[in-house]
């Protein structure tokens, strides 16, 4: 076969690969090598394929195998045994080559009853914007909540920088009055806080710090580095990275005369966790002890009983579990994915398969490489394709997919023919698929490591949050298919799954109850 005779084969690819001889069996081929064997006639083979192939071929790929996945299973529930002895070994340092899990202590040895009554307040930040919660608890795990938010871009004192409050050149000071600020602002709305009283009633905090912290107790968090583009206190005197974010917040209530005082900081999984565990006890149904997010990531906390013998101060872990990378059903473009980001290449694999941060992009680079040529040159550009996006696709009911026709004519100004509209939908339903059942194996290990999958122990709950499993009603029905597939209909019917409404908000107000008069102090949990 001539080389102007396997070009003419397809119009996508403009050579053929070079014909590479294979190395002899005693050569060393290092890691970052990249070796492709390929011949003339295997190349006229790959371009010969139709669409209908290839789609095919890439449906199979991303098709959960049930027994990979029941062994995915023992594997993600063997590494959280790891875990605990390499927390044991050494509980200030996380391995990675040892264990892909961080399992971070949450400092907290109860879950709360379903009976603590109260006004309580919650502070979430983890982005541009800022919250404040009022939960007002009743018993009998039910509570009624009212909010309020603010832009850190609104910040009258940063205003002249660049990136506002995120600014390099903006005090951790700064920063922590803002939210200070937001506070009592929110509280005198609420009637909490009257200026003229003489005396204010103080009131209790949970804080939902959503960055990289080393948490010395529940109510001690260090700020390791800023994420997510913050770069606050960097160029002053005053940074906010190696200081206590409880420390910061409640210097500047005092500064304010603010009546609250942070008692709690926890991340939002861990605060799914409680809040389920507090709602849970208003119904009949087994104990809450697993907390888990499936939106822009996917992330577990559950309660260790056996904890305490492996060096942890509370019960609560936090897996981190998004760094998961045993046994995966990698696909090229998984690969293709990883590499391309970066800046975490090699890091977060299981969580750049199922949340919602990646699924559009796995979707689009799918799309194209079945389509090809007839993929136009928008679709090739990275990331035009989000996950509302596919959601969008995969709800369209109408008879000729004339919503996803429009969606498409929109972000990549193109007009697709029925045929590829349906490989197109078939690809996004695949990739959704196998999000949903790779979150199945986490919840199925996760409630297998508790011990309650069984009838004597009533079985276990599991609190979800996030928009992938909120929002998609797909994806809440079909995890429970995966849980009877991965499990067994007799052990994953043990299993009840709670939908969870603001984990990070709600949560971390129960937290603060839950923390209640016992008062957390530095190096230990709560007092039992």
């Amino acid at each position: 076969m001539t080389v102007k005779f396997a070009r003419a084969l397809t119009r996508e690819f403009p050579a053929p690969p070079p014909v590479v001889k294979p190395k002899k069996t005693d050569d060393v081929v290092e890691d970052d090598e990249f070796v492709e064997y390929a011949t003339l006639r295997n190349w006229a083979m790959v371009t010969m394929e139709t669409m209908e192939q290839r789609l095919e071929r890439y449906i199979e790929y991303f098709t959960p195998n049930l027994a990979h996945y029941r062994n995915m299973v023992a594997a993600f529930e063997h590494e959280m045994q790891i875990g605990l002895e390499a927390h044991l070994s050494n509980p200030d340092v996380w391995n990675p080559d040892v264990c892909s899990f961080k399992m971070l202590d949450a400092c907290i040895d109860r879950l709360p009853t379903g009976r603590e009554k109260g006004i309580y307040y919650a502070l979430d930040f983890g982005g541009t914007n800022f919250r404040v919660v009022r939960a007002a608890l009743k018993g009998r795990g039910k509570l009624s909540f009212s909010q309020y938010k603010r832009s850190l871009m609104s910040a009258s004192s940063t205003a002249s920088l660049n990136k506002g409050l995120m600014d390099s050149r903006a005090t951790a000071s700064q920063m922590f009055d803002f939210f200070s600020e937001t506070c009592k602002e929110f509280m005198v709305k609420m009637a909490d806080l009257k200026p003229d009283a003489a005396q204010k009633t103080e009131h209790q905090a949970g804080f939902t710090f959503s960055f990289p912290c080393t948490l010395k107790s529940i109510n001690n968090a260090v700020l390791m580095e800023w994420t997510k583009g913050f770069e606050t206190g960097r160029s002053t005197n005053d940074p906010a990275e190696g200081h206590d974010v409880v420390g910061m917040t409640n210097a500047a209530f005092e500064r304010f005369e603010v009546p609250l005082k942070v008692s709690a900081v926890l991340n939002d999984t861990v605060g799914t966790l409680l809040s389920g565990a507090y709602e849970m006890n208003r119904d009949n149904h087994p104990p809450c002890l697993i907390g888990l997010i499936l939106g822009t990531g996917i992330n577990a906390a559950y309660f260790e009983k056996e904890a305490l013998a492996f060096g942890y101060k509370g019960n609560i872990i936090n897996l981190e579990c998004g760094n998961f990378n045993r046994e995966l059903p990698t696909t090229n473009v998984d690969h293709e994915l990883d590499f391309a980001d970066v800046a975490n290449r090699g890091g977060q694999r299981l969580e750049k398969m199922v949340s919602g941060a990646y699924i559009g992009e796995l979707s689009r680079r799918a799309i194209v490489k079945v389509l090809q040529h007839h993929a136009p040159p928008c679709a090739w550009k990275p990331h035009s394709l989000s996950c509302e996006h596919v959601c969008t696709i995969m709800t369209d009911a109408s008879s000729d997919y004339g919503v996803t026709e429009n969606l498409l004519s929109e972000i990549w100004n193109h007009s697709f023919p029925y045929a590829q509209l349906c490989v197109i939908r078939r690809l996004c339903h695949a990739i959704m698929n196998r999000s949903t059942a790779l979150s199945a194996v986490v919840i199925a290990a996760v409630a297998r490591k508790t011990h309650h999958l069984q009838p004597a122990m009533g079985g276990v709950s599991c609190a979800i949050d996030g928009s992938l499993y909120k929002c998609i009603p797909f994806f809440q029905r079909v995890i429970r298919t995966y849980l009877d597939a991965v499990l067994g209909k007799n052990i994953s019917s043990l299993i009840h799954l709670l939908p969870a409404d603001d984990g990070s908000g709600k949560g971390s107000a129960i937290c603060a109850a839950t923390v209640g008069a016992s008062k957390a102090s530095d190096g230990s949990c709560f007092s039992r």
